[in-house]
């Protein structure tokens, strides 16, 4: 987006706000609310396809109203993603460590995996191979408790970087990453991946952590 101030993007909203009826600002608030509450709107999965779709058909003010509230909507095209951005600290998720290492390990193996297929698409894991790896790490100094496990794939699920199902308190075999994972985890480089997942196991009180 093209550079712009707050009050330029302000005049340009209202004109165009202006010429929206109630059906359509009633539609755009709804989008500005999802866009805040979930961050990640992503066009390739089913809940937010039609959003998708909505948003870019009014991306101009949707983008000015983020511009004055401090957020930049951010946009990949290929992957039919739109998200927010915002260099202060307002809105940011806290992970805790397992869910923070399990980020990491998903993100390499989205690394090791796009190298092969495209990108721009969901890759599929083992869900076995990524228990496997947690465990590798030694960050769990007790036994890994598979509800503790399964509530961290939650949270990931939940801000739209995996898929995944529960049955029966039994993770499925695959695990789908969503290409959100390099949106947030931005390292493309598997050595300072390991790296970085190395290094949560020499951290001892360490319970909490920015997601990225």
């Amino acid at each position: 987006m093209a550079n712009i101030t707050k009050t330029a993007a302000c005049e340009r909203f209202s004109a165009i706000y202006m010429t929206l009826n109630e059906t359509k600002k009633n539609i755009f608030a709804r989008l500005i609310s999802k866009l805040l509450t979930e961050n990640f709107i992503y066009g390739q999965i089913a809940d937010d396809r039609n959003d998708y779709y909505a948003i870019l058909e009014n991306k101009e003010a949707i983008q000015d109203f983020l511009l004055m509230a401090g957020f930049e909507l951010m946009h990949k095209d290929t992957q039919k993603i739109f998200y927010l951005y915002s260099e202060t600290e307002r809105n940011r998720v806290k992970l805790k460590k397992l869910e923070t290492v399990l980020l990491l390990i998903l993100r390499l193996e989205y690394y090791k995996k796009s190298k092969a297929i495209d990108a721009n698409t969901n890759i599929s894991v083992d869900s076995y191979d990524v228990i496997s790896e947690l465990q590798n790490t030694g960050i769990m100094k007790d036994k890994l408790v598979k509800t503790e496990l399964i509530d961290a794939l939650k949270t990931l699920k939940r801000n739209k970087l995996i898929n995944f199902d529960v049955t029966q308190g039994e993770i499925s075999n695959i695990i789908e990453i969503y290409p959100t994972v390099a949106l947030i985890v931005t390292t493309d480089d598997i050595t300072a991946l390991n790296a970085r997942i190395e290094s949560y196991t020499l951290k001892e009180n360490d319970d909490e952590t920015d997601e990225d």
